[in-house]
């Protein structure tokens, strides 16, 4: 099989992540042909001259949403690739893809703004801006519908409001899970301070998004019980500039920040802390409910949807927009370590379930080849 695979529409966040561990796991299916378009944010991290000779590197040079609003053509370039190509599929990993190719599309979708309406995240923005993500949804839906013949999700909380939304049987769930550093974590030199006796570290491993909710963490410090105020401390990854833009002084000690970490890093700081802690207000999947579990740590998150679906058992939930609710379950966890074990044993349980890189990769591929082989019939 042909297979072009499209990356130019992803750029940030976990979907770079999902593309380049799929790029790299299609290694090990060499019986493929591999065509791969490379967007801006991929073509710093993929080394294409350690591939074999089965794969082909094709640098895109700008985002095709860059252009909806251009007089320049969003897909000009990706026609002429695919004339070039002919390929028997393209896997857009993280659309809109803003552009139909001639052989079958399957289109990656993780845009949890447009189908999570619901959420407390659009309740916090001015209404300029809850008018801008509805104009925008719409847009994007329409460029959805017309642009795949299939879509792959990683939950199926979001598979089935996705099939409501753009109206659609077609829709495949694939896990996301965790990289392969964390079956073989790097060792590293430790990154916090000396840890206290009685320290409980809560791990939020992300950048800065107003959808992540950190500016709760204050609130949450204030609403501890006395004993707890000395005890906790949350451990962040927030480049040093965004930190000290969205956090005040005088938190002694309370918060952590340690700046970005790398990825082949991350197990080496789950082993540090004590817990996950993501009170995220939009997700479609989160890398990091699947890391906690892998890294035997229990998890602390929002009561959404989209948490459940992933954690089930395995995390305490709470209002996101409830300091005080947040302050109570970690209070409950800090102070509980039977409660610790349970949700760790109930999240060691659950990520069995979740794929290999390999495996992921390899149902990616065999939702190409079913739409490649109805497409010769």
């Amino acid at each position: 099989m042909k297979v072009m695979i499209n990356t130019s529409s992803t750029f940030k966040g976990g979907s770079v992540q999902v593309a380049r561990s799929f790029i790299e796991e299609c290694v090990q299916f060499p019986e493929h042909e591999y065509h791969v378009l490379l967007g801006d944010m991929l073509s710093d991290l993929v080394s294409t001259a350690n591939y074999p000779e089965n794969f082909f590197f094709y640098n895109v040079g700008y985002r095709p949403a860059t252009r909806v609003l251009s007089f320049r053509s969003q897909d000009h370039d990706f026609k002429d690739i695919e004339k070039e190509i002919v390929p028997d599929v393209v896997f857009t990993t993280s659309g809109p893809a803003y552009w139909r190719p001639e052989a079958p599309h399957v289109i990656g979708y993780n845009l949890p703004h447009y189908i999570y309406g619901e959420s407390p995240y659009f309740k916090q923005i001015p209404l300029w801006k809850r008018v801008k993500w509805f104009l925008k949804g719409k847009v994007i839906q329409h460029y959805f519908k017309r642009d795949a013949d299939a879509y792959v999700v990683q939950t199926d909380d979001v598979n089935r409001r996705l099939r409501d939304w753009i109206k659609s049987e077609r829709v495949y769930t694939v896990s996301n899970t965790y990289s392969r550093h964390y079956d073989s974590p790097k060792q590293v030199q430790n990154k916090l301070p000396e840890r206290k006796e009685t320290e409980f570290r809560l791990l939020t491993l992300s950048a800065w998004y107003p959808h992540k909710n950190l500016k709760i963490i204050p609130d949450i410090l204030e609403l501890l019980p006395v004993h707890l105020k000395e005890r906790v401390r949350f451990v962040l990854t927030l480049p040093e500039a965004s930190y000290k833009q969205h956090f005040r002084a005088g938190l002694n000690g309370s918060v952590i920040n340690i700046g970005p970490v790398k990825p082949d890093e991350g197990p080496a700081l789950y082993k540090e802390c004590d817990a996950l802690f993501l009170p995220t207000l939009l997700e479609c999947f989160s890398a990091s409910y699947a890391e906690a579990m892998r890294m035997e740590k229990p998890i602390v998150t929002s009561d959404m949807g989209f948490a459940h679906s992933v954690c089930g058992g395995a995390a305490l939930y709470a209002n996101p927009e409830d300091p005080n609710e947040f302050a109570e379950k970690i209070s409950d966890l800090a102070d509980n370590p039977d409660l610790r074990r349970k949700l760790t044993e109930e999240g060691i349980k659950r990520q069995k379930a979740f794929p290999t890189a390999r495996e992921r990769a390899e149902q990616y591929l065999n939702i190409c080849k079913r739409l490649a082989d109805e497409h010769r019939k």
